[in-house]
């Protein structure tokens, strides 16, 4: 969702990824991306000509090279006749720079984020609100609270909420509600 501007024009930066696109196109010194980003968007065929583009510049430097995204990115690499007797050194390098030179690293890799979770919640949202809804995690305990904890690296709330579920030697330990806390987590992968 876009937002207008004071002088009545389309916020291309505005939504839940927003700060992200605009942060990559910032720092970018890539003319590609910069230019897929200056509307605020990765539409399908700017990703199908950045695979493209990929595909191009790794032949060019003796690859055969191929995206699969079965939602978690992938790709494969393989040596043809002028490379097969290149390390996986060599091999790293030439994706790196091909990755860098046609927007591909950046790009890809923020449009299959943005496709996974488009309201750009954080991941460990749907594990804690499934915990709540099962009643595992005392409804005054806010999310914010359980992530500042976690980000902080202080683990004492994490551990005091969750050692019984986690911890079979824990005096509190339910195997039920062990079973029920991994369902959660399980849950929220999918």
């Amino acid at each position: 969702m876009r937002s207008e501007s004071d002088s009545g024009q389309t916020d291309p930066f505005s939504g839940p990824w927003g700060a992200s696109l605009q942060r990559v196109r910032d720092e970018s010194d890539n003319e590609t991306v910069r230019k897929v980003l200056e509307d605020g968007v990765i539409d399908d065929a700017e990703q199908a000509q950045i695979e493209s583009d990929m595909t191009k510049c790794m032949a060019d430097l003796g690859y055969e090279w191929t995206y699969i995204d079965k939602g978690d990115g992938g790709e494969a690499v393989n040596s043809t006749e002028r490379t097969r007797n290149a390390t996986g050194q060599e091999s790293n390098q030439a994706k790196e720079k091909c990755g860098r030179s046609t927007g591909f690293d950046p790009l890809l890799e923020l449009a299959r984020q943005i496709r996974n979770n488009p309201e750009h919640k954080n991941p460990s949202e749907p594990i804690f609100d499934c915990l709540q809804r099962k009643g595992l995690i005392d409804r005054s305990i806010t999310f914010d609270e359980y992530w500042n904890s976690i980000k902080s690296g202080d683990m004492s709330l994490r551990d005091k909420l969750f050692e019984r579920y986690e911890d079979p030697s824990s005096l509190d330990y339910d195997p039920q509600q062990a079973q029920t806390f991994q369902q959660c987590a399980a849950a929220s992968r999918q």
